[in-house]
C-alpha cells in the first residue's frame, strides 16, 4: 500500500501535467480520515522494475523497502509480497535464509 499525501499528489499531478482532480480519479483511492493510497499494486508508475516518477516519488517509496526502520518483523508480509519484484528485498531475504540456516522442507 502506497500512502499519498495531498502535497505529494499535487507535485506528481503537476509533473504529469494533469489536473489534480484527474490525477486523483486515475491513480488514487480515498479512504476514511482523508487517507489516500495508490489504487493498484504494483504502482502505476513502476515499469520494468523502475520508477517512472523517481525524482518525484512518494515518501513511502523513498523509504521502501524500509529495512532501516525499526520493527522489520512487523512488515515481513510486505517484504514477502514484493520478494520477486524488488531486488533489494530479494537479496536481503536470500541472505537471511543463509544467516538463519534456512532449509526448504521437502514433502
Amino acid at each position: 500500500m502506497i500512502v499519498v499525501t495531498d502535497v505529494e499528489a499535487d507535485i506528481v499531478s503537476t509533473a504529469l501535467n494533469l489536473s489534480r482532480v484527474h490525477f486523483d480519479e486515475q491513480y488514487l483511492e480515498k479512504g476514511g480520515h482523508g487517507l489516500m493510497i495508490m489504487n493498484t499494486m504494483p504502482c502505476h508508475f513502476l515499469k520494468e522494475n523502475s520508477c517512472t516518477i523517481y525524482e518525484k516519488r512518494f515518501e513511502g517509496c523513498r523509504e521502501f523497502p524500509a529495512l532501516h526502520l525499526p520493527d522489520f518483523q512487523k512488515r515481513i508480509f510486505t517484504h514477502f509480497m514484493h520478494y520477486e519484484r524488488c531486488p533489494i528485498i530479494f537479496n536481503v531475504i536470500e541472505q537471511l535464509k543463509i544467516d538463519v540456516h534456512f532449509e526448504k522442507e521437502l514433502n
